[in-house]
């Protein structure tokens, strides 16, 4: 793998996100918000899948749980076996179900779920930030973003980082490892025009903060204090989610979209929605799981 982003999976995904490395099965798992699919990716192997699913578009994300993963869309969260296909309604946690709907989301490193909701149209600024436990407990502990994006958890887990989309911010708050609460947001980098749209997010080791670019044709890595550090570019303009994978952590494999893009950007990014990989030369933590 080369310093410079690699296509692994050649597919047009509409909505590729929410890419995922599990340690155990060693594949990267990523979503087709829109398909809606589960693509599956065999590193060692190459091999690539895509299981189908009957479900309500679009999607939110999958994380890891303490059996199999947990899967948010349309019509709550489900408990996710790959293996036998098959998806078990577990819970609802969304409060304004008719307005809003589930984008993106992570566990911390306590093993809560934290899942950001998005206006249905997007424009609104009346989504949430949850925080489940494993009981099902569903609290709110923000509102107010037409599109929640991200999110991400500092190294020591004390700080919650999350993409306000659509108003091109990215907000760090304090988090109580003990009780889960958020308190003093602020306002961590604002992007430009022409940097896009601040999507998924990823936190290495270091502290280092990566953000995808939405509409930007890549991925940014940032330092705790703000401060760009490096940029990775991307063959195609909606970059969308990433994570640290493999053994050793050191590969960021990257998700992308062709949703709304014309026929002139999709003969520019003919990789449009596909998953890249490249090495960036810094090491990722292992995400946790929920439960």
């Amino acid at each position: 793998m080369s310093a410079e982003p690699q296509c692994v999976v050649k597919t047009p995904a509409a909505l590729g996100e929410s890419v995922l490395w599990h340690p155990v099965d060693k594949k990267i798992y990523w979503l087709d918000l829109k398909g809606p699919d589960v693509h599956i990716y065999d590193p060692a192997t190459q091999a690539a899948e895509v299981w189908h699913l009957d479900l309500d578009v679009p999607m939110g994300t999958m994380v890891r749980a303490k059996e199999g993963f947990i899967l948010t869309g349309r019509e709550g969260a489900y408990k996710v076996d790959v293996k036998a296909r098959k998806l078990t309604k577990w819970l609802d946690p969304n409060d304004r179900p008719s307005l809003t709907m589930f984008n993106d989301g992570k566990v911390d490193r306590q093993g809560r779920l934290w899942l950001c909701t998005s206006d249905t149209k997007e424009t609104e600024p009346i989504g949430g930030i949850y925080r489940v436990t494993a009981d099902g407990e569903t609290q709110v502990q923000d509102r107010g973003f037409a599109c929640g994006n991200g999110p991400g958890f500092s190294p020591d887990g004390k700080i919650f980082y999350f993409s306000d989309t659509m108003v091109r911010k990215v907000y760090a708050y304090d988090l109580d490892t003990q009780t889960g609460a958020l308190a003093n947001q602020r306002l961590f980098t604002e992007f430009s025009e022409e940097q896009g749209m601040p999507d998924g997010m990823t936190v290495d080791a270091e502290g280092g903060i990566w953000i995808c670019h939405w509409e930007g044709w890549r991925v940014t890595r940032f330092l705790p204090s703000g401060k760009i550090d490096r940029e990775i570019r991307l063959p195609c303009p909606l970059v969308t989610s990433c994570a640290f994978a493999g053994d050793a952590l050191d590969t960021l494999y990257i998700t992308t979209a062709t949703v709304g893009l014309d026929a002139a950007t999709l003969q520019k990014a003919p990789l449009a929605g596909s998953l890249f990989a490249v090495k960036t030369g810094h090491t990722g933590l292992l995400e946790p799981v929920f439960g």
